[in-house]
This record gives structure tokens, sequence and C-alpha cells, in this order.
């Protein structure tokens, strides 16, 4: 566990030191909420999902962040506080509709991600950002991005960090951890 830990935390500061080349964001790191409670419709993270969100913040903290997004839930609000607060940055929120239990194919999430995807090339063209969604908007998100592999999340998985980073051509280079 260590030894991945450590292997984010290089992979997080040589993408902070690659040279900005890329047209769209230098990069974009994509997770899933942290565990929740239970399984209510906006239950809030457990214990061990506030520990997640602390682990998540100290090793994001030191790799330039310059924007957070989170859908409206409590479990991605809450894996996204702890480094917006570190870092001193206001968590930018949407959609408020429930984006979170709908399945990949459904037209609302294809439109939720889509726009994601503009905005952060629109707003944050150089920046280093954190986008916390769902086992069904993460994926849906870096087929956005433009990965060009399927990417599946198990409804029990709420360690993955997928760090995305763009090319001057063709697919992004896209790198999954687990911490």
């Amino acid at each position: 566990m260590i030894f991945v830990l450590r292997c984010v935390s290089v992979v997080c500061l040589v993408v902070v030191a690659m040279p900005s080349t890329a047209s769209a964001q230098e990069a974009i790191f994509v997770v899933r909420h942290a565990e929740r409670v239970d399984g209510s419709p906006d239950a809030a993270l457990s214990v061990e999902g506030e520990a997640r969100a602390e682990i998540l913040a100290r090793h994001l903290r030191d790799v330039g962040i310059d924007a957070i997004y989170s859908t409206t839930y409590q479990r991605t609000l809450g894996t996204a506080a702890p480094l917006a607060e570190v870092l001193g940055l206001e968590i930018q929120t949407g959609p408020t509709h429930d984006i979170s239990t709908m399945m990949n194919s459904d037209p609302a999430v294809s439109r939720y991600v889509e726009s994601l995807a503009a905005q952060l090339d629109v707003q944050h063209g150089a920046d280093h950002v954190l986008v916390v969604g769902h086992s069904n908007t993460v994926p849906a998100l870096l087929t956005a991005l433009g990965h060009p592999e399927a990417v599946s999340i198990g409804s029990d998985e709420y360690d993955n960090l997928f760090i995305v980073v763009p090319r001057e051509q063709g697919p992004p280079t896209v790198i999954r951890f687990r911490f």
C-alpha cells in the first residue's frame, strides 16, 4: 500500500513538471467518491471514506490543483472537501438531478459529462483539475475526455485515481492508480 501511494505521489510530481504542450488541460485527476455510510441516495462518507478523502488530499495537495469539481451529493463533496480546504479552493458543483443512480447509457449522464468536459476545456485549458464523481460518471467522463478504452468501476471500488494528460494529437495519456 505504501509503495502504491509513493508511486501516485511520484506520478503526480512528474505530471506537474511536464512541459505544457497540450492544447487541453495539463492534467485532470478523476476519482469516484470515497466510501459512504450506507446506500441511501445522499449518504455522507463513512469513517473509512473520510480517511480516504484525507489520503487523497495529502497526495494531491502539492500537484498544483487549480480547480475542484464535484456533484452535489454529500459523498462527493465530502471526498473533495479536505483538498479544497487545504488549497483554499471553492468546490464547483453540478448537476442537481440524480445522475448517480442512472446507467452510463442514460442521456442525462452523457449530457452531464460532455458538458463538464467542454467546461473544463474552456475554463481550465492549462490547469490541473480534480473531478469527483460516481461509478457511472467517472467512466463516462474518461470517455468524454478522449480515453479510448472502456473503464468499469465496481460498486465496492472507491480507491481508483485516474490521471488524464491530454496530448497534442491522439487520445490522452490515462494512468489508473489505486490509493
